[in-house]
């Protein structure tokens, strides 16, 4: 699979998580969010199982790639998820995106030194023109009130933790192909989540989380914004490692403040669409997908 296509591939994911950060807000209208995270996993969860035993059947998981699986589980579903949850509501929104675009910084310092990928020039000044973009971003908001130093704390560990799960993700499809990473990390944090919000929450929908836009957006956000958006990175992080994928994060935050405006009436100002161009300049850089001979090895 050529550099490029995995690139289109990624900027896909994006998009999916772009709009699952507008469709989830929607949806804490109908379910309590750390509920809601239990049923999205499981619902992605059940959506995967198919595809894994369709073939021919369960298929013995050699256990060197266990481990790897379980980190995938413990770090970038559960407590991401959890931290998540908990950080966004001790915080403010500014404080909450500039941590988590410390991601694809971390990602390359640590994909480095922990399993050997390159550290090139160009992935740390693609970094460089995504964190000016995620800046410029975050400029106009005034939200910083709601700060607390517990917040910001917490949105460290769901940043961090999001990392090593990536990093878990790139050891594990050394043994196992990324569709059963996925499927099986997922199967391992659902259940893990529903208990955590059994005791957590008294009550798990609101009126009207069954009707029909409500139900409708719940699977959406949990097929193919969680499950295939999941399974369409972890494959770009197969091919083209943990560090060059994460670059593709800073779209993220971009994608959902146009989503937010199409969908939510938000406005948007001429830094917005600076924003954008910074992004996409840094995306270019650390990917190098503007030069067309790169080839990634399968």
């Amino acid at each position: 699979m050529n550099n490029h296509r995995i690139s289109i591939m990624l900027v896909g994911v994006i998009f999916l998580w772009g709009i699952n950060v507008v469709m989830i807000k929607y949806l804490t209208n109908f379910y309590p969010p750390l509920a809601l995270a239990g049923i999205r996993m499981v619902l992605a969860a059940v959506f995967l199982l198919p595809a894994v035993l369709y073939p021919g059947g369960w298929q013995p998981v050699p256990r060197t790639a266990w481990w790897p699986i379980c980190g995938v589980a413990v770090f970038c579903i559960f407590l991401h998820q959890l931290s998540l949850s908990w950080g966004i509501k001790a915080t403010s929104a500014t404080h909450a995106t500039l941590i988590l675009a410390l991601n694809p910084l971390l990602t390359t310092l640590l994909a480095s030194w922990l399993i050997r990928e390159p550290l090139s020039r160009n992935k740390l000044l693609g970094v460089a023109f995504g964190l000016a973009g995620i800046l410029l971003i975050i400029s106009g908001k005034s939200d910083t009130v709601g700060a607390t130093l517990l917040g910001d704390g917490v949105m460290v560990v769901a940043m961090l933790t999001y990392v090593l799960g990536s990093l878990c993700v790139k050891k594990g499809t050394i043994f196992v192909p990324p569709l059963v990473i996925t499927t099986y990390s997922h199967l391992l944090a659902a259940p893990a989540l529903i208990v955590l919000g059994l005791f957590a929450n008294p009550v798990w929908m609101y009126e009207g989380a069954l009707d029909f836009w409500p139900l409708s957006v719940l699977l959406f956000s949990s097929w193919f914004s969680t499950a295939l958006g999941a399974l369409l990175w972890n494959t770009g992080v197969h091919h083209i490692g943990a560090s060059t994928a994460s670059l593709f994060l800073n779209g993220q935050p971009v994608v959902g403040l146009f989503a937010s405006a199409l969908f939510l009436n938000e406005q948007l100002g001429w830094q917005h669409y600076l924003a954008l161009i910074f992004v996409l300049t840094g995306v270019s850089l650390g990917t190098g997908i503007l030069n067309s001979r790169q080839k990634v090895t399968p």
